[in-house]
């Protein structure tokens, strides 16, 4: 039987916690930054991102080596070399597919008003310079890895201790879409959804990696995007919020 301590209940809590704090404290002060014409803001909002995520993530795979747990619980370790190969170039054909319909949708100056729209809920993290796209790269690979490890990977385990495996994923992807609420109440399905399918491959693959694969590249493919069409729209720095 897996034994849960007070810090597994602890992380679980957090993931609940902190998506709250970002809607109601931290979001609408960004926000503030960039109307108030803050240069600087999303660059600042990018760092603490990364930064964030990278020491909640650090420090919890060392508890969990301290502890004594396998990588394998969260899905670190593959399962057949077969069976990651196959889902892995499944991943990157989705991966193609996105960068396809990406440059197709510029292609189409028709489209670009109808997909600037479909994304102008996000914005203000979209990057609008050059030194904010790089600096957004760094931003998808953190949350592809980072969020992978806690919704995939510790999320799901947790809640399997306490329901079977598909409630399980079921729950820890409203979970993930819940944490984007800050993003409008509108997204969090969506974004559920989206955690669906990185919970499908991790069940296919046996394995997170190609799951943050898909997830890095996701968040990068939608920041490709999104700047494209900034760049080409200089007057949709914000949208009404």
């Amino acid at each position: 039987m897996i034994h849960q301590t007070i810090v597994d209940h602890l992380v679980f809590a957090l993931l609940l916690l902190i998506p709250l704090i970002e809607w109601k404290w931290n979001w609408p002060r960004y926000l503030a930054r960039l109307a108030s014409g803050d240069t600087n803001a999303r660059l600042s909002h990018y760092r603490k991102l990364i930064v964030g995520e990278w020491i909640l993530t650090i420090g919890f795979l060392v508890y969990w080596v301290a502890v004594s747990r396998k990588f394998g619980d969260l899905r670190l370790t593959g399962d057949t070399p077969l069976r990651f190969g196959l889902g892995l170039g499944y991943v990157l054909l989705l991966i193609g597919m996105l960068m396809w319909q990406r440059r197709a949708l510029l292609a189409r100056p028709d489209r670009r008003a109808r997909v600037r729209k479909a994304l102008a809920y996000g914005v203000p993290l979209l990057p609008h310079s050059e030194r904010e796209r790089r600096i957004f790269w760094a931003v998808s690979v953190t949350a592809g890895f980072c969020e992978e490890i806690f919704y995939r990977g510790f999320l799901t385990w947790y809640l399997s201790v306490w329901m079977g495996p598909v409630a399980a994923v079921l729950l820890a992807s409203l979970i993930f879409g819940a944490g984007h609420v800050y993003l409008g109440i509108a997204q969090v399905p969506k974004t559920a959804f989206i955690g669906l399918i990185f919970a499908i491959v991790v069940s296919l693959t046996g394995s997170l990696w190609p799951a943050m694969l898909l997830h890095a590249a996701v968040d990068w493919n939608s920041g490709e995007l999104g700047f494209k069409l900034v760049r080409g729209n200089p007057s949709s720095e914000l949208p009404a919020a």
